[in-house]
């Protein structure tokens, strides 16, 4: 199988953002971004369809961009480009309960603590959300971990 990872890079941002969440409304190029980041989700998983697409962003959806520092492109000082270094997205069941359908991160960004660190952001959001089924081996044991 050919398979290349290769990671977007936002740099019409403010500052440095390690999460972006999206809407309809968002930017074209971080709508992209997802939508790459949705392909490679389904290739890792040989899942039959794309869990996420730029042109029919669903209001009920948010996507989400993690992000890194791209720091091996910085330029100047007040030069802050983001490396897409994964993605997910929540759907909302109803006004107050959602659920996080699919998170992906590059495979060099997994295991160094990274969803760790974001869960209690994604809590402190979405509150006690479940998460769509099936589950990879690994997701099941962070899950044991941080529910």
């Amino acid at each position: 199988m050919n398979y290349e990872i290769s990671l977007p890079i936002l740099e019409d941002l403010s500052g440095y953002k390690e999460l972006l969440f999206l809407d309809p409304s968002s930017p074209r190029s971080q709508r992209a971004s997802l939508d790459l980041i949705a392909q490679y989700f389904k290739k890792e998983f040989r899942y039959d369809h794309r869990q996420y697409d730029a042109d029919d962003h669903r209001t009920d959806c948010t996507g989400v961009l993690i992000c890194e520092k791209a720091m091996d492109l910085v330029k100047d000082s007040d030069h802050f480009p983001n490396r897409v270094i994964g993605g997910a997205c929540f759907w909302a069941i109803d006004s107050n309960n959602y659920c996080l359908d699919w998170v992906w991160l590059h495979p060099f960004a997994r295991n160094r603590h990274k969803l760790s660190e974001l869960w209690p952001r994604f809590k402190e959001k979405y509150g006690s959300f479940t998460v769509t089924h099936p589950l990879s081996a690994h997701m099941e044991s962070f899950l044991k971990k941080h529910q």
